[in-house]
Parts: C-alpha cells; sequence; structure tokens
C-alpha cells in the first residue's frame, strides 16, 4: 500500500474484484480445489481489506468494497466452495466494518446476481442461462456498468456516508424473487 500511496496519494478507496468460480457438485469438490477457491475469493480480499484498512486508519478515514455474490446469500447448485467463499467475504465485510467504524472507514460488499462477464459465459452452457434468466425478475444478467455504479456509490463518502457494514444485492431482482417468477 505504501507505493500505491507514493504514487497516487493518500489511499481512500478500494475495491475487492478478484474472484473464481467453478461448478462442481459438492460431493465431487476436492480439498485442494475448495481451498484455492477460499485462498483467492475469501483470504485474498481480507488480506487486501486489512492492508487498505490500516493505511486508511492512518489516513483518517475512507471506503473498502468487497465483491461478494448472491450465491453468498442463497444456495446455488454446483457452488459449495464460491459460495462458501462469497459467505464468508460478507461476513467479513460486517466484522471489519463493526471494528473500523470509529476510525472513519466504512467497509460494504456488493452481491451480484449473474453479470455479463467472460467469467458468467464460461460457466454457463446456453440451456443453463436460459433456466438461470426464468429466475432472475427483470429477465436478463447485469452489465458491468451496473455493478461499477453501485461501487461508485459505496466509494463516495457524499453520497454513502452513512452507510457501513451492508452488502448491496446488484441482481436484478434475485434476491427478493420468489420460488416461481411469472
Amino acid at each position: 500500500m505504501a507505493a500505491i500511496e507514493r504514487e497516487f496519494g493518500p489511499l481512500r478507496g478500494v475495491v475487492n474484484s478478484a474472484g473464481i468460480a467453478r461448478d462442481i457438485p459438492a460431493l465431487e469438490t476436492s480439498a485442494e480445489l475448495f481451498r484455492k477457491i477460499l485462498d483467492i475469493n475469501l483470504i485474498g480480499t481480507f488480506l487486501v481489506a486489512r492492508e487498505a484498512a490500516k493505511a486508511m486508519v492512518a489516513n483518517g478515514g475512507g471506503s473498502i468494497v468487497n465483491i461478494a455474490s448472491i450465491s453468498g446469500q442463497r444456495g446455488n447448485l454446483g457452488r459449495v466452495a464460491y459460495g462458501s467463499s462469497k459467505a464468508g467475504v460478507i461476513q467479513l465485510t460486517r466484522v471489519m466494518a463493526v471494528e473500523l467504524a470509529t476510525a472513519g472507514v466504512r467497509v460494504n460488499a456488493i452481491a451480484p446476481g449473474p453479470v455479463e462477464t467472460p467469467l458468467l459465459k464460461e460457466l454457463l452452457t446456453p440451456e443453463t442461462r436460459a433456466a438461470w434468466m426464468q429466475v432472475v425478475p427483470m429477465r436478463r444478467p447485469g452489465a458491468p456498468e451496473e455493478m461499477a455504479g453501485t461501487v461508485s456509490f459505496l466509494l463516495d463518502p457524499k453520497k454513502s456516508g452513512f452507510i457501513t457494514g451492508q452488502t448491496i444485492g446488484v441482481d436484478g431482482g434475485f434476491g427478493a424473487g420468489g420460488l416461481i417468477n411469472p
């Protein structure tokens, strides 16, 4: 973080967006794969957030936005490791928000649903994509720009200065949807 601050000035915002996923049933998921996904999605998020928070505390505050997932809030076939890692990101967000609030550091997350990214294209066959769109009330995947807009809002202390410890669903209504969508 010191090198970043030398180059760009005091650290005021960080977005943790690295992540990997594999669609494999729980009984076929190896411990090695489970650890790899946890290491990247959860441990990596923690390490970056911890180091960013140290710099932000020294600078008088800032905002950390973690990228979680709707899979961290709801059961998702074939995503035992991914869902577990993203549930961990949600809890990490809450705990760090509580611990850092008095230092002026806000910690929030977004929980995207399906987003039109290379990862989505890799994971979904045309058939599974069609099935997903039937359970997303808006009937389409999100756009990366829609995720970025929510992240930008959470980074801006003038717009979201009283928000911390929250995970905002950016999922086309998937998290709010019922079991059957008309």
